[in-house]
């Protein structure tokens, strides 16, 4: 009996992803491929392997049999691909909106140089992307998950202060000490659709304070005080280069957040993912400078 080793591999795949069109994004086909290639391995074993669940496809015993011997067969081949073929694929990566755009986007091009067989989708967006989901395989995020069958790190710190603009500082009263703040106008984010209660910054301010101009993108906040909106708490690595806004209060106001990196436990031996989760640790330590300040 011969087997084709591409249904061992859908096989594989199908069994760690659960459902067809999880499966289908990770291998990059249509879900009614997956479906005809385990259709076509059970006709050539003589055996049921998945059973359709609420949940998803259910691995039968023989299937779970099955799991062991063919993961064997996946560390040859990838030991095989790892001497012989250069990495190739795609790595999709989640990222909160202002981090995935001004830190990861410049990095992860000149990254992307060395690798032309390899694919790199970076996801900016001002939400969480859910790993769970697998819309990503590699997810970058500023809250930690309590569980999950996840491996995850502490990728750096990220420092952030109050600026403004030249021009609003200009046009406005001085600003001595936190309480000179009161007669200032603020950027911050919409309190009730914000995606994680680390984003409320003004809240971590010592007074009470109200904004003017509110937005869910980091971005947009940017933009509208270096248009002199007012005042907002921004990441540094957010206002480099940007030499018409300026630092308020210095030391008197620095507050600190953390990214976490995660990945799903039955990807983090991908030879592509390993690839791109030790440049991203990689750089986040010798950006240390940029990220949090000297």
């Amino acid at each position: 009996m011969k087997v084709d080793w591409d249904h061992l591999r859908f096989f594989l795949v199908l069994a760690r992803a659960k459902t067809l069109t999880n499966a289908a994004r990770l291998i990059g086909v249509e879900h009614s491929t997956v479906a005809r290639r385990i259709q076509a391995l059970e006709s050539t074993l003589g055996t049921q392997l998945f059973k359709r669940e609420a949940t998803g496809y259910e691995l039968t015993s023989e299937g779970l049999a099955l799991v062991p011997r063919v993961e064997q067969m996946e560390q040859s081949f990838i030991q095989i691909e790892k001497r012989h073929d250069p990495l190739q694929g795609r790595v999709r990566i989640g990222a909160p909106e202002g981090f995935g755009t001004a830190f990861l986007a410049g990095l992860l091009a000149e990254f992307s140089k060395h690798y032309p067989l390899l694919t790199i989708d970076l996801i900016p967006v001002p939400k969480t992307i859910k790993l769970s989901h697998r819309e990503a395989d590699i997810v970058i995020s500023i809250d930690r998950p309590k569980s999950g069958p996840y491996i995850i790190t502490r990728l750096t710190n990220y420092c952030l202060k109050l600026y403004g603009s030249r021009h609003y500082l200009e046009q406005h009263p001085p600003i001595e000490k936190l309480d000179d703040l009161r007669q200032h106008r603020f950027v911050d984010y919409i309190d009730d659709l914000v995606y994680s209660t680390a984003l409320y910054s003004l809240e971590r301010l010592p007074l009470q304070v109200s904004a003017c101009f509110r937005s869910n993108s980091i971005l947009a906040q940017e933009i509208a005080v270096r248009a002199g909106a007012g005042l907002a708490i921004l990441p540094r690595f957010l206002v480099r280069d940007k030499t018409e806004l300026v630092e308020v209060l210095g030391d008197q106001l620095s507050f600190s957040h953390t990214f976490w990196m995660l990945t799903l436990v039955d990807l983090q031996h991908e030879p592509r993912i390993k690839l791109v989760w030790d440049f991203l640790r990689k750089q986040a330590d010798v950006q240390q400078e940029l990220l949090m300040g000297g």
